[in-house]
């Protein structure tokens, strides 16, 4: 763990000691996991939306400006990219207001809840406010799965003179998401910093989901095949998740559609809260049916899983 001066004392911060990870060996660059309770409460509890979400999101981004500033990657040479629509949901613009933002929009063509290619042909830049730029740092906060639009988006801007050094990524993150953002800047010679809220996950066969732990629902109910995904997380917030945590659970959930205010290129619109909270009804039943039929599977596990699905009813019918 690398301490820190300024933050909260629940704050934790700790270095990835990425040669020695089986899972991202090959990355060059620093990487940090970002452990607050707030960034655990979003990943733990779909029920979790709109105010309530975005209060924990402005909590969890105070911490983390106060660690670029400690760690000296923030100056008013500095930027920040807005994948739209997701990305300012995680409210770093609010906690470092003097930043200039650019917003680009990245879509896929085909793809839909729970099914992303990984096919890179299918995402096309839609918007962009872009003009030429330079920076010492560029801060992308985003969900990064595949990485699939991170890429397309920062390419997009490199092919348009983007002159910059340092790139910071920071948010739900997964490995293949690593992987490809690292690929692309290598090629650019610009470093990557990498700032993943709790933990950093597996994929689901599905490009999708990243469970913090737990079996691989999508593959299980396309062929009953059985693959356990963990994830590179601290043995300190492993033993806080457990007791929260449904095993499997993607984390953080379909993120726009948990938003009640984002900018979409045009103007500012709601995620579709009630679809979000109702697939994750869905997601959690079809994972429980799963689990249940597992040798580790307990009374602990059901009740934490029972305990989701009332507080996702009850948030529905809040609505």
């Amino acid at each position: 763990m690398r301490p820190l001066s300024n933050t909260k004392p629940s704050t934790r911060l700790y270095t990835v000691d990425t040669e020695r990870s089986p899972l991202i060996s090959s990355i060059h660059g620093k990487c940090y996991l970002i452990d607050t309770p707030q960034g655990r409460e979003i990943a733990y509890h779909p029920h979790i939306v709109s105010q309530e979400l975005s209060h924990l999101c402005l909590d969890a981004a105070e911490e983390f400006a106060v660690a670029l500033k400690e760690l000296d990657l923030v100056s008013d040479r500095s930027g920040i990219l807005h994948i739209l629509r997701g990305s300012s949901g995680y409210m770093i613009d609010k906690v470092l207001p003097g930043l200039p933002v650019i917003n680009i929009r990245t879509q896929y063509s085909e793809d839909g809840y729970r099914a992303h290619s990984d096919d890179s042909r299918r995402i096309d830049v839609t918007y962009s406010d872009y003009h030429a730029a330079m920076h010492d740092t560029l801060i992308v906060p985003d969900t990064y799965a595949t990485g699939r639009s991170v890429e397309a988006a920062l390419q997009y801007l490199f092919e348009r003179g983007l002159n910059v050094k340092n790139i910071v990524i920071y948010g739900f993150i997964a490995v293949p998401g690593i992987e490809r953002v690292h690929q692309l800047l290598t090629r650019y010679g610009v470093k990557l910093h990498i700032f993943a809220i709790c933990d950093i996950t597996q994929l689901y066969s599905n490009h999708y989901d990243m469970p913090i732990y737990g079996l691989d629902e999508h593959l299980y109910n396309q062929n009953k095949t059985i693959k356990p995904l963990g994830s590179i997380v601290s043995l300190d917030t492993l033993h806080d998740m457990i007791h929260q945590y449904v095993p499997g659970m993607d984390q953080p959930g379909d993120w726009s559609e948990r938003h009640n205010n984002l900018f979409n290129g045009r103007t500012y619109e709601s995620g579709d809260l009630k679809e979000h909270l109702t697939k994750s009804i869905q997601f959690i039943e079809s994972l429980d049916k799963m689990n249940i039929t597992q040798p580790w599977y307990d009374e602990h596990i059901r009740e934490l899983t029972q305990r989701e699905l009332s507080k996702l009813r009850s948030t529905i019918s809040s609505l």
